[in-house]
């Protein structure tokens, strides 16, 4: 299913949503990390936020239920550029994207990482932007916006 990302300034990414269904609504933090995406989906430092991952490959090596840093994900959402659902890891239980959908956490890939990150870094220290999937009704769309972004401050 399509789904934007839309940032406080009206800049608009769209790509594929991934993970559990829904929308969120949170600071953007970035990663530039090349691994350890099981472990920073867990960091309790990261509560609420949503983490956009700079390398452009996520899910590669799959979950495996030993790295977390905790025991449950602190992230609102995960944005990356590419998502593999066939990790190539022996001691993979599950996808990137079953273990997203089962812990509620909802996700969207196909966007283009590295200049989401650029514009959050040149813009200010903190966006919110709220992760929506994509509604026929355009109206609709942007009324959910505007009232998130009301709602933010």
């Amino acid at each position: 299913m399509k789904a934007i990302l839309a940032l406080e300034d009206g800049t608009q990414f769209v790509g594929e949503s991934f993970g559990a269904a829904g929308s969120c609504i949170g600071e953007v933090v970035f990663s530039t990390g090349m691994t350890g995406y099981e472990e920073t989906l867990t960091d309790p430092s990261l509560a609420g936020q949503i983490l956009v991952m700079t390398y452009p490959l996520a899910g590669n090596y799959g979950i495996t239920g030993e790295d977390a840093e905790s025991d449950r994900i602190h992230l609102k959402g995960l944005v990356v550029r590419e998502l593999t659902d066939q990790p190539s890891n022996f001691r993979a239980k599950e996808t990137l994207h079953q273990y997203l959908n089962r812990n509620g956490i909802i996700g969207i890939k196909g966007i283009d990482t590295r200049a989401l990150t650029r514009i959050r870094i040149r813009v200010r220290a903190r966006v919110s932007i709220p992760l929506i999937p994509m509604i026929p009704l355009r109206f609709r769309y942007w009324c959910s916006v505007s009232l998130a972004l009301k709602l933010l401050g």
